[in-house]
C-alpha cells in the first residue's frame, strides 16, 4: 500500500512516537474518533489501551487495507468519510496525523463541535502548530492562532522528525494539544459576526487596523489607540474589547 501523495499521505510507523501520543489520552473511558489512520499503526497502539475506535478514512483502497487488517477487532470501527465536514454524534477524544494539505480545515471542524469533544490530539505540520500557539507580535500570530485559542487551551508537546514516517515529509512534524473550553476562553459565547470581523482585521496584517478596516468601517475618531496598531500586536482580549467597542458604537 503506497502513500498518495494527492492526498497528502505519510504514514507514521515509529512506535516511540506512537505509544507519546496514545499516552496523552488519559481518561480511560473516553471514546477515540481517529481522523486519518493510515496504514493503523496508532490504531494499533490504541487498541493495545483498550479503546474503542471509530477511526475516519477518505481513500477507498486505505478503507479496505484497515478493514481487513482490523478484522478480529470489535472496538474498531472504520468509516469512509471527509474530516473536514465530519459531523460528530457522541462525546469522543480525537487523535490523528492529519494532513498537512487539510489540517487547518480538519482543525476548524472539530473545535466548531467541541462540545462533544473531551480532548484533541493531533499531528501537525511544525509551522501550523507554532501558528496554533503564537502570541502577539510574531509572525505565526494570526486570525487562526485567535480562533484555535478563543475555544482551546492549546500546547505544542513535542515534535517529530521525518523519519518516523514513511515516506518521509519534507518538514519537520509538531502533535499538539488541545483541551476545549466548556464555553470560551472569556467565559461567554463568541458572536459569529467577530470572525467577519477578524478576516476583515487580518487581511493585511503588516498594515495598521486603521487600513484594514477603513473600507468596511468609517471612523471619524482618533479616540482610539487601537486603530494606529498592527494586528498582530494586539492581543485576544484587545481584539475582543475593540470589537465589542465598535459593536457598542454601531459601527460593524
Amino acid at each position: 500500500m503506497h502513500a498518495k501523495k494527492s492526498l497528502g499521505q505519510h504514514f507514521l510507523y515509529e512506535k516511540s512516537v506512537v505509544w507519546r501520543i496514545v499516552s496523552l489520552i488519559i481518561d480511560e473511558s473516553c471514546e477515540v474518533l481517529e481522523i486519518g489512520p493510515g496504514k493503523g499503526a496508532l490504531t494499533e497502539g490504541l487498541i493495545k489501551k483498550g479503546f474503542n475506535i471509530d477511526a475516519i478514512e477518505l481513500d477507498n483502497d486505505m478503507i479496505e487495507y484497515l478493514k481487513e487488517k482490523f478484522s478480529n477487532y470489535r472496538n474498531v470501527n472504520v468509516i469512509k468519510s471527509d474530516a473536514t465536514s465530519f459531523k460528530l454524534n457522541k462525546v469522543y477524544c480525537v487523535v490523528g496525523n492529519l494532513p498537512y494539505n487539510v489540517s487547518k480545515k480538519i482543525i476548524s471542524n472539530m473545535i466548531k463541535q467541541k462540545d462533544l469533544i473531551k480532548k484533541m490530539v493531533f499531528m501537525v505540520q511544525k509551522e501550523v502548530a507554532q501558528t496554533m500557539i503564537a502570541k502577539p507580535n510574531t509572525k505565526e500570530y494570526s486570525k487562526f492562532s485567535i480562533f484555535v485559542q478563543l475555544f482551546c487551551k492549546v500546547r505544542k508537546v513535542f515534535d517529530v522528525e521525518p523519519s518516523a514516517f514513511k515516506p518521509p515529509p519534507k518538514v519537520v512534524s509538531s502533535v499538539v494539544e488541545l483541551v476545549p473550553y466548556n464555553v470560551s476562553l472569556f467565559n461567554t459565547p463568541i458572536e459569529e459576526d467577530f470572525f467577519e470581523f477578524l478576516k476583515i482585521l487580518f487581511a493585511q496584517p503588516n498594515k495598521t487596523v486603521r487600513n484594514n478596516i477603513r473600507k468596511f468601517i468609517k471612523l471619524n475618531t482618533n479616540e482610539n489607540l487601537i486603530l494606529n496598531a498592527r494586528p498582530r500586536q494586539l492581543d485576544i482580549h484587545e481584539i475582543y474589547n475593540f470589537f465589542k467597542y465598535l459593536k457598542e458604537k454601531r459601527w460593524v
